[in-house]
């Protein structure tokens, strides 16, 4: 049972212990937890609906996985793993991106400039990766 649910129940049970006599009073008031008793319903009903398309996307995300795999043999939870060994990797200490160069641009007298944050990023030669 949702919150909205509970807390018509709740006005359904309030209403009914206040014993209201005037006849007319009791019909408005019954009438609107009848309304907010259906909307918790539709609310309720939409909620299991967008649990579904949720189901379904997630579904169609995995095959699509399995086909990006059949068809050109990459996983996409594998590509951060697989970083050509070509390159170096980078913390920019001004953004704090991880960024990738390969040997050319370390080499490079103007230095690296990071494509974040367009700040100048210094490497020690001890910190390039070994051939």
């Amino acid at each position: 049972m949702s919150r909205i649910s509970e807390k018509v129940a709740y006005l359904d049970g309030l209403m009914e212990g206040l014993e209201i006599e005037d006849a007319k009073q009791k019909k408005l008031f019954n009438a609107i937890i009848d309304a907010l008793d259906t909307i918790a319903e539709e609310l309720s009903d939409h909620d299991d609906a967008i649990e579904e398309l949720n189901d379904s996307i997630d579904e169609i995300y995995d095959d699509m996985d399995d086909y990006d795999e059949i068809l050109y043999g990459e996983d996409d939870d594998d590509e951060d793993e697989d970083v050509d060994d070509d390159f170096f990797e980078v913390v920019c200490p001004s953004c704090g991106e991880t960024i990738y160069f390969d040997e050319d641009m370390l080499d490079n007298p103007d230095g690296l400039i990071c494509p974040n944050c367009n700040e100048p990023i210094e490497i020690n030669i001890a910190d390039k990766p070994e051939e």
